[in-house]
């Protein structure tokens, strides 16, 4: 059995540092108080399982310099893998500056999906952190056979149909075709809406069958009515019609003219900046709002970057829409939350 089929036991061994690792001198050379704040916060925000990425977050707030400079002349790392020693030296210092006190106790809960009794720290990290330490509310053997279940193989075209039209009023935007198995994909959601979305999950076809039916997810939506047949793929994005009638040229686009549209907020199509030859996806009163869904690619960031400075510039307010605001539209009603 792996760590995702117990319900009655701690996913991992109680993890505990040495007294000697926290005091690395080569470490402490760069350590500020800044690096103590933070472990307290991810203690607060991640509990019992806070140490999986403290090294990333150690990396964010510190100067790359400083870390190459400490793997360079601490004699540990050349035996050990430098990010082991980091991770160790974080922990034994909570537990030095009794940080650790504040861990609570995992709570012994029942899984709405199964019936069976679990304790909320017998989930391996990726659940919980699909699911957020506050929000433990399904066993983990439920969650491997849902959000990270490949799905059904030959699964017929009517129920593949039927299984995205589901999805589609669960969730109420238009869904990759990996939705569910996202990290972001279960946040913000009630329990009584993760347990129609789990139960969902159950049915959803292999993307291998998906292709083999309809050749792409996006043919197969536009077969379930989920998109107009005049819909047409796009080098950056996807042509398409909102409910509204706007064009639209991402599917993500459509997700919002959609959700705007279906709340009442009055919006428009592609105001003009006040200088340049830039436009933004909408308009609401006078407030822009963009989706910014390639932040990865150089170019777009630094237009990206650009127009935040042209709202600044012209006291603009701005909405500012990422693909993980899209996951489910409790997201995006608080993003727009002084208009409805």
């Amino acid at each position: 059995m792996s760590i995702y089929d117990h319900r009655d036991r701690s996913a991992y061994m109680n993890v505990t540092g040495n007294p000697d690792y926290c005091n690395n001198a080569y470490i402490l050379k760069w350590w500020t108080k800044n690096h103590d704040i933070l472990l307290e916060e991810q203690i607060k925000e991640k509990q019992w399982s806070w140490y999986w990425e403290i090294k990333d977050e150690i990396l964010k707030i510190t100067p790359n310099e400083r870390i190459e400079k400490w793997i360079s002349e601490d004699p540990l790392c050349t035996t050990y893998a430098w990010y082991n020693i980091l991770m160790y030296f974080a922990i034994s210092r909570a537990e030095k500056l009794g940080l650790t006190e504040i861990i609570r106790k995992p709570e012994r809960k029942k899984c709405p999906l199964c019936n069976k009794n679990f304790i909320e720290n017998s989930l391996p990290y990726p659940l919980i952190k699909r699911l957020g330490i506050n929000q433990i509310d399904f066993c983990a053997p439920c969650l491997k056979d849902t959000v990270l279940f490949p799905g059904i193989e030959n699964l017929s075209k009517e129920k593949t149909m039927q299984y995205i039209r589901n999805l589609v009023e669960i969730t109420e935007i238009i869904p990759p075709q990996n939705y569910g198995s996202g990290m972001n994909d279960l946040h913000n959601l009630t329990t009584e809406k993760r347990l129609k979305l789990l139960k969902l999950l159950k049915q959803k076809p292999k993307p291998a069958s998906v292709k083999k039916l309809f050749g792409s997810w996006f043919n197969a939506l536009i077969d379930a009515g989920i998109l107009e047949y005049d819909s047409q793929r796009m080098v950056l994005g996807t042509r398409c019609l909102a409910k509204d009638k706007h064009v639209c040229y991402s599917l993500a686009e459509k997700t919002i003219d959609d959700f705007l549209y279906t709340n009442d907020i009055i919006h428009d199509k592609e105001p003009k900046y006040p200088e340049g030859n830039f436009r933004a996806d909408f308009k609401v009163n006078n407030t822009f709002v963009e989706y910014f869904g390639l932040m990865n690619d150089k170019d777009y960031n630094l237009k990206a970057k650009y127009k935040k400075e042209l709202c600044k510039k012209h006291n603009i307010k701005l909405i500012s829409i990422y693909p993980k605001d899209l996951v489910n539209q409790s997201i995006l009603k608080k993003k727009f939350s002084d208009f409805l």
